[in-house]
């Protein structure tokens, strides 16, 4: 069974296979799901959380003060640095990754994942979907997700993807909206990654109105992304 650790592992070693490729112009190239940010700002942060959880100053990720401070740490650094920094403190990270005394530390895996599908969508690069990571990710959103939908009071829904089903909220209880996608973009959509409209869009039985903006994680885009 693949550990939390190896699957940050997969998906940081494509990033960082990716980065030894990119031209100038790419590295600078603004990422359309993170508006501040460009391709090496994105790296810069994933280096940063690293750096971070490894000397045990895991922030929140909803801080936005927080997550810049990684790039603005970095403003004078070279794409080929920040990458040497995440090789350097990675192995840490994925060891705590592994250690149930880490599990405040598991959105890491969330955000390479995530990041990674952005840094491509701003390329215009296709980036593998039915992966291991994605299933991964997948599942994780969903359990994470479920406490505080069903806390909420929120109406139950069901969610199915190929590798799976689940309910948010009262598991017995009759599915206001049910929704059948893929697994990749069940997690863009829990994540933020997907405008109101791509998300009342995505494959629906009964009516998601009411329930799709309490979906994702951050705050839905206004214009549509297509990674």
């Amino acid at each position: 069974m693949t550990t939390t650790g190896q699957h940050y592992r997969v998906l940081r070693t494509r990033l960082l296979d990716l980065a030894a490729t990119l031209t100038p112009d790419q590295q600078t190239t603004d990422v359309p799901a993170l508006p501040a940010w460009t391709v090496r700002d994105t790296y810069a942060h994933l280096a940063g959380i690293s750096a971070d959880i490894v000397a045990a100053k895991v922030g929140d990720p909803f801080d936005t003060a927080w997550t810049a401070g990684h790039v603005a740490d970095r403003r004078e650094r070279t794409l080929s640095e920040i990458c040497d920094e995440w090789s350097t403190t990675a192995p840490a990270t994925e060891t705590i990754l592994d250690d149930p005394a880490g599990r405040r530390a598991v959105f890491a895996v969330i955000d390479v994942f995530h990041h990674t599908h952005d840094i491509h969508g701003a390329l215009g690069i296709a980036g593998a979907r039915d992966t291991p990571e994605t299933v991964f990710v997948a599942t994780l959103m969903t359990k994470l997700k479920n406490p505080a939908w069903t806390k909420a009071g929120h109406p139950p829904i069901r969610l199915t993807t190929g590798s799976g089903s689940w309910q948010l909220g009262e598991p017995a209880a009759e599915p206001a909206a049910a929704l059948t996608t893929t697994d990749y973009e069940l997690t863009r959509i829990l994540i933020g990654r997907r405008s109101r409209t791509q998300m009342l869009a995505a494959g629906w039985d009964g009516d998601p109105e009411p329930i799709v903006d309490l979906l994702p994680v951050y705050q839905a885009p206004v214009t549509d992304l297509t990674a």
